[in-house]
């Protein structure tokens, strides 16, 4: 007889969630709302250029000695020709579109500065302390909207009770903004001796290098991959940031076949229909019907994860109590 874990307590279940989430939306789809005005704020709205204050310091660092070898004028000139375009190409108000909690934007992958009535205004940056202050404005408004949108989409899957006040959801913002200052953190504790000891291996074998490096990619995503559900134990739970993260790591730890196909699947269904969404050009109308498109599909899923979360929360707790009743 069968006695194994697996048949007392039921893992949570990848396809319901994905049919809880979409069947959220579907009877309240003005949880679509932010991400459909973001994109259309970022279609339509001003353009933030800063190519004006940038472009001067590319022509005057790449005139400098440093520069100036011949051997490797191509190589220089090539490095040149990518700043530029990526400054010329820069809008500013693509900062709206945060990580990792924001509103999700298909106008982000699309090129800025152009709309089916032709030219966005543009009004452009030309000192420091403009850009910093209007990057600044951007990201902060990125996040507030980000957290707004989370928390639409947790009321709606899970009651809040009496903690769903004004108090609750600036704690709850305070904690979402802390969450890239310690996802940064620790990207640097884990990035710098990675790339001293590829740099080490370069020397050596600039073959095995690569492929370290690509090893190492797929082994940091890996790491990263257990904090996933922070976001969820923030609304849900109204847990503070590292509280958050430890509960992230234990439900992932005790379901993490689970959720990795459930990610996967997760990535293939919205990176597969944006290349639907993303087909009609940037000046067609038609692109109209990919940002309602994506943005449904994208709220859906995120309204899924949701549910995939509380199952699979109650699935670990079944296996701590089992644990406990054993000791």
């Amino acid at each position: 007889m069968n006695t194994s874990s697996d048949t007392k307590y039921e893992k949570p279940r990848i396809i319901q969630a994905l049919l809880d989430g979409f069947n959220t939306i579907a009877n309240r789809p003005f949880l679509i709302l932010l991400p459909v005005l973001l994109d259309l704020f970022l279609w339509f709205g001003p353009s933030w250029r800063v190519d004006d204050y940038f472009q001067p310091l590319i022509q005057g660092l790449f005139e400098s000695p440093f520069f100036s070898s011949p051997e490797y004028s191509e190589l220089f000139d090539s490095l040149k020709e990518i700043w530029e375009e990526i400054t010329t190409n820069l809008d500013l108000a693509f900062s709206l579109h945060t990580l990792p909690i924001g509103v999700p934007s298909l106008m982000v992958s699309k090129p800025p500065f152009i709309n089916p009535f032709g030219n966005a205004p543009v009004i452009n940056l030309r000192t420091e302390l403009q850009i910093i202050m209007v990057w600044l404005l951007f990201v902060l408004t990125g996040y507030l909207l980000g957290s707004l949108y989370f928390r639409n989409i947790s009321v709606n899957v899970i009651t809040a009770g009496e903690d769903n006040t004004l108090n609750q959801f600036l704690k709850t913002f305070s904690q979402i903004i802390l969450m890239p200052i310690i996802l940064v953190f620790i990207l640097i504790i884990l990035t710098i001796p990675a790339l001293f000891l590829f740099t080490l291996i370069n020397f050596i074998s600039p073959t095995i290098s690569q492929f370290l490096m690509i090893a190492g990619g797929f082994a940091f995503l890996w790491i990263l991959m257990p904090l996933i559900f922070t976001p969820h134990s923030v609304f849900l739970f109204k847990q503070n940031l590292i509280p958050a993260m430890m509960t992230s790591i234990r439900i992932v730890r005790t379901s993490m076949g689970k959720t990795a196909w459930y990610l996967l699947l997760c990535v293939l269904l919205i990176e597969g229909l944006n290349f639907l969404w993303m087909s009609p050009d940037v000046d067609n109308w038609l692109l109209l019907v990919g940002i309602l498109g994506h943005a449904f599909i994208v709220t859906g899923v995120i309204a899924s994860s949701f549910y995939f979360f509380i199952d699979a929360t109650k699935y670990a707790q079944s296996i701590m109590e089992k644990q406990v009743k054993t000791t």
